[in-house]
């Protein structure tokens, strides 16, 4: 990003032809405002009219009352698009524009429109089946093994600021769910009555993510997406599974699997599945150079269930729908049960 595209619009009138000019460093002779979808990140479909431009493309910004609050996740999904795309084998939006403005809580990303005949965008109400949940774990195995301890990391490498999920933001994030009152509300919304009472304990909640937090930080470390539910993810024309949203985290692999796992299989054939899908993906894994043991690759996915369940207890439904919300912790729940994850992670 240049400074000739700041200060970044904060509403979205501003995203006007002159702005967005500015942007993609090219005359745009028209611009209108056709969509605009609100959400924890709001996205605005522009039609417009300029050299060697689609017809619409997608402003992704944070433009609603709640933005400032996310400022940071806003800035790690545009860092995603200039420091990470270009290096990693993860299918995604082809990127026109992204950056953060240091006046404000702002950071945008310009990408391609996705909405087109022949691209389908996944529908967290409706489970995947095998051969789709099978495949995007090859492809999440193909850039976890590309990242897989990378020097990108190391102390002075372009990536050395990337975290885990149990560490700066992400763990005030986590905290700011385990405040007593705050928790309470969650347990008696309609994602609770979804949820066995088993894992409505606090206290539990917190020990256990906090024991997760310690089993990845001491193994090897990839890149993940960080945020593989369904509503994240699409599936091209040519059949290839697609993600966008990325919330990048540096942590172990099994923190993304087992979280996409639970949440895109229905409640049943997770519970047949997800041994054979484990299997696929570490299969896949070693197609590209690293290996992890079988037992330990099923215990690590089994307490990883911890994460998911957390999340969607407590997602706020500004970011996702109550009946979404419900619909993930039911499948999180019934995992949790499954696999005893008090007895896991005692």
């Amino acid at each position: 990003m240049t400074d000739r595209a700041l200060p970044l619009p904060l509403t979205p009138e501003q995203v006007d032809a002159d702005w967005l000019g500015r942007a993609l460093r090219r005359g745009i002779e028209a611009a209108e405002i056709v969509d605009i979808l609100w959400g924890t990140s709001t996205k605005i479909r522009v039609q417009l009219r300029g050299e060697g431009l689609p017809e619409t493309l997608i402003v992704k910004g944070g433009f609603e009352e709640h933005s400032p609050k996310m400022a940071a996740m806003y800035a790690n999904e545009a860092r995603f698009y200039t420091d990470i795309q270009p290096h990693v084998p993860m299918p995604s939006p082809r990127c026109w524009f992204a950056g953060s403005d240091p006046g404000s809580h702002q950071s945008i990303v310009i990408m391609e429109d996705l909405r087109r005949d022949g691209l389908v965008f996944c529908d967290p109400l409706e489970p995947q089946g095998f051969a789709r949940i099978a495949r995007r774990l090859e492809v999440m195995a193909g850039y976890h093994a590309a990242t897989w301890e990378s020097v990108r990391f190391e102390a002075g490498g372009p990536w050395s600021d990337i975290h885990s999920r149990f560490e700066t933001w992400g763990l005030d994030y986590m905290r700011r769910y385990l405040v007593p009152d705050v928790w309470e509300h969650y347990m008696t919304s309609p994602r609770g009555a979804a949820t066995s009472r088993r894992f409505h304990d606090r206290d539990w909640m917190e020990r256990a993510l906090l024991r997760i937090g310690e089993i990845q930080h001491a193994q090897p470390k990839c890149l993940i997406h960080g945020d593989t539910h369904l509503g994240n993810l699409y599936v091209a024309e040519d059949g290839t599974p697609g993600f966008f949203d990325a919330q990048v985290a540096r942590t172990a692999w099994h923190h993304e699997v087992s979280y996409h796992i639970v949440c895109a299989a229905d409640l049943a054939d997770r519970r047949d599945w997800e041994r054979a899908l484990l299997d696929r993906y570490l299969a896949a894994l070693a197609g590209h150079g690293v290996t992890v043991d079988r037992d330990q690759a099923w215990l690590d996915y089994r307490r990883s269930i911890a994460w998911g369940l957390f999340i969607f207890l407590t997602n706020e439904v500004r970011f996702q729908t109550e009946a979404v919300n419900t619909a993930y912790a039911a499948r999180f729940s019934q995992a949790a049960l499954d696999h005893d994850l008090r007895g896991l992670l005692p």
